[in-house]
């Protein structure tokens, strides 16, 4: 690992140590001005462990995960995982609180208590309504559907009933049970493909193997087949090569820079993620293609949309944006991306980008729900 990744590393613990800490001191504040009659130095030292323990739980859960007893692990991965949602928005909430809680010292009459205790108990039910509605969300898993028309002949199909899916981030949080509702769901729609677009595991592949999801995938049946890409997570834990096997003996088609003709009749190109220090110019992946079938491209990021639509790609799948899982955060991938959600036309290039299925980190969605997309492909025939 070189220099500057270290010292990033170490720059961005220190924030968000200081930050934690300016919230503890808040949190002190506040607990000690709402419960002054029973205030004493044992309860002070007891919040603050307390206090230390969730703050850096999540931390401590990943780096010492192989030694920590699963049972002792995976309650204090998902505290962890949730304080990292609560303290997203408590750093918003505590220092507009603090800024009212100045004015109104400063030009009103009331107790320095008790202007402390109406306003921490406001930014605690704003931030607790916000994390249950954000649960909800990850859980509510909508379909979002999409029409298009490609300018090619097709002499087989007339028209395309495709499921896309992506960011499925299976793990200790994202569980067997959740992938079994969403294979169920597909099932439903009865597709002719199945597109997974990438991030399948997050990270480590520990609960993808101990859960044996491997099984539960077994059971999607599209009538073509299901294919599918790695995305960035798939990558960071060292795992995809075992992924990979597995998901070829659940009969999923994983494409690494690999072109595949279906059926003689339309092609599904898969590209290597940008995690990927081997990845292929689209250029090159595309070389040898028969431009008159549809060609369909499986890409997890979508940055650079002018390159498969300069090459004649007809459908292109994403995902990887999450749309900012986290509101008002869909307001900085907007910015980043042509398109970070929904379907966009350039030329007769075609593009759909998914906020994704599961969550990284927290489980917890606010402004976007988890999402299954359908897609029906019609040709011109």
């Amino acid at each position: 690992m070189n220099k500057r990744i270290v010292l990033n590393i170490i720059l961005v613990m220190i924030f968000f140590f200081l930050i934690n800490f300016y919230i503890g001191i808040n949190g002190w504040i506040y607990i000690n001005a709402l419960l002054s009659k029973w205030m004493n130095p044992t309860i002070k030292v007891i919040y603050w462990i307390v206090f230390l323990l969730i703050t850096f739980a999540y931390i401590l859960s990943r780096v010492l995960k192989s030694k920590l007893p699963t049972s002792f692990f995976k309650p204090i991965h998902k505290i962890g995982a949730y304080w990292l949602a609560i303290f997203y928005y408590l750093i918003f909430f505590v220092i507009v609180a603090d800024l009212v809680g100045l004015i109104l010292r400063e030009f009103t009459s009331f107790k320095p208590s008790s202007i402390t205790v109406i306003l921490g108990t406001i930014v605690i039910l704003f931030v607790a309504s916000l994390i249950a509605k954000g649960r909800k969300s990850a859980l509510d898993t909508q379909i979002v559907h999409y029409d298009i028309n490609v300018e090619k002949t097709n002499e087989k199909y007339k028209e395309l009933s495709i499921v896309l899916v992506s960011d499925l981030h299976l793990s200790t949080l994202v569980t067997n049970k959740r992938l079994a509702f969403l294979v169920e769901k597909i099932n439903k729609l009865s597709p002719d493909l199945v597109l997974i677009a990438g991030d399948i595991i997050d990270e480590d592949i520990t609960p993808f193997v101990e859960e044996n999801m491997i099984q539960t995938l077994k059971k999607l049946k599209p009538k073509i087949g299901t294919y599918a890409v790695p995305g960035n997570h798939d990558y960071y834990g060292g795992h995809l090569d075992l992924l990979a096997k597995h998901l070829k003996d659940a009969g999923i088609h994983i494409l690494l820079d690999e072109k595949e003709l279906v059926e003689n009749n339309f092609y599904i190109v898969g590209r290597k993620d940008l995690a990927s220090k081997k990845r292929l110019d689209l250029h090159e992946l595309l070389e040898g293609i028969d431009h008159t079938k549809p060609i369909i491209l499986l890409d997890h990021q979508p940055y650079h949309l002018e390159i498969p639509t300069q090459l004649g790609v007809d459908l292109q799948v994403s995902g990887h944006t999450h749309r900012g899982q986290f509101m008002p955060n869909h307001l900085i991938t907007r910015r980043l991306y042509e398109i970070d959600w929904g379907y966009l036309q350039k030329e007769r290039s075609h593009f759909v980008v998914s906020s994704g299925f599961g969550t990284w980190g927290p489980p917890i969605r606010t402004g976007n729900p988890s999402e299954i997309v359908t897609i029906t492909v019609s040709f011109s025939n």
